[in-house]
């Protein structure tokens, strides 16, 4: 089974139909939170991922979009976000959102947004976070995002090491493995373009992938909803 991971696509519907369009034929969608928060679609975005039956996780955006929960921990930035999110979704959209799972495990691989320790919250950028959170884990496998920058932790002589991804490469996961796609709607990593990863499970190997798309023009809907700019600024540098 050929999976797409997916994560934090932020209300940019832009780039998530980018990457629909790029990411060829699958058997599922998989999306590790935030779908909602920072973007100016939030609607539009919900209504893409359940006409194609993806399967979300609970991100901290969504919740707080959703119920208000964790707003005071977040910068002014994603808090006037999420507030205009609220405004702009219906109860039953926000109703949604709210009633997603913090963890979800498909066959041999257990999903979240942050960690296993703490799936709304916590980052895995170390080798020792990614680790402790696998831990928590039932399954070998697991996939999540938050971080916006895409990663392979894999299992290296008993701890899981970090490794680079190299664009459209499939890349082994070994007997166990933490993936992150990066984001869709807001990469982090330097690179403006969509990030996405694809699992073959047969395989067991991931390819990350890249979609271009018009981040120019999304970044000038940012500014026209009256979202804070610098969500939609720093669209065009990918950080």
């Amino acid at each position: 089974m050929k999976v797409a991971l997916l994560s934090d696509i932020h209300a940019n519907l832009t780039a998530l139909e980018a990457v629909l369009t790029s990411l060829g034929p699958v058997d599922a969608i998989w999306a590790m939170g935030d779908t909602v928060g920072y973007g100016p679609d939030p609607s539009d975005t919900l209504a893409l991922v359940r006409e194609r039956g993806v399967l979300l996780v609970a991100g901290n955006h969504d919740r707080a979009v959703a119920t208000g929960h964790g707003l005071e921990h977040f910068n002014k930035a994603a808090a006037d976000a999420a507030r205009l999110h609220a405004a702009w979704l219906s109860p039953a959209e926000r109703d949604a959102l709210a009633a997603l799972d913090e963890v979800v495990v498909e066959g041999g691989f257990s999903l979240c947004h942050g960690s296993f320790r703490d799936p709304l919250w916590e980052y895995a950028f170390t080798a020792q976070i990614a680790g402790a959170s696998l831990a928590r884990a039932s399954t070998p496998h697991g996939c999540c995002g938050h971080t916006h920058v895409p990663v392979l932790w894999r299992d290296s002589g008993g701890a899981l090491q970090g490794v680079r991804p190299i664009e459209g490469e499939p890349m082994p996961l070994g007997e166990r493995a933490l993936v992150n796609p990066g984001s869709v709607g807001q990469p982090r990593d330097g690179d403006a373009r969509a990030s996405y990863a694809v699992l073959d499970d047969a395989a067991m190997t991931v390819t990350f992938r890249r979609a271009a798309y018009d981040a120019a023009a999304v970044r000038t809907r940012i500014h026209r909803l009256g979202l804070p700019e610098v969500l939609g600024d720093r669209l065009i540098h990918g950080l």
